[in-house]
């Protein structure tokens, strides 16, 4: 199963952090494309549901995913999304949204991703495209989140 994590510094408090994850950073970290439209964002924690539209020329995709999981204590606070209605021939998907306290004013973001599809050729095929839409998010996450 392909896996892959990318680890954002950035220099605000966790809670400061924690407090803006929400539909509006959603909105602002998702890559001009695909065009995503924000269906259903009920929030961050366990039952939760989220749904994006996808727009793909005329095509329109829909993606289901429920927070399964959540924790929260004064050095790590995280939540997990998995997939229930995945378009791209995605079978399974799990994104782990880690926050990690480095000291009083620095935080790490963890974003580790587990996917897969029916065929070790979309696998790696998806890769670079499910890899490249995350990394996006680094200097989003650190221009959106730091504190001067």
């Amino acid at each position: 199963m392909p896996s892959f994590r990318v680890k954002t510094k950035i220099k605000a408090p966790i809670l400061h952090i924690w407090s803006l994850f929400d539909q509006n950073l959603l909105a602002r970290l998702s890559p001009p494309f695909p065009p995503i439209k924000i269906n259903r964002f009920d929030g961050c924690r366990r039952g939760d549901l989220v749904q994006l539209e996808i727009k793909l020329g005329f095509t329109r995709l829909i993606w289901d995913s429920e927070i399964t999981d959540d924790f929260e204590s004064e050095n790590k606070i995280y939540f997990i999304d998995e997939g229930r209605r995945i378009p791209l021939g995605i079978t399974f998907w799990k994104h782990q949204h880690i926050l990690e306290k480095i000291d009083s004013r620095e935080t790490w973001i963890i974003d580790h991703i587990n996917y897969s599809t029916r065929s070790k050729f979309l696998d790696i095929l998806l890769y670079p495209l499910l890899w490249g839409m995350i990394i996006y998010r680094k200097p989003l996450y650190q221009s959106i989140l730091s504190l001067p």
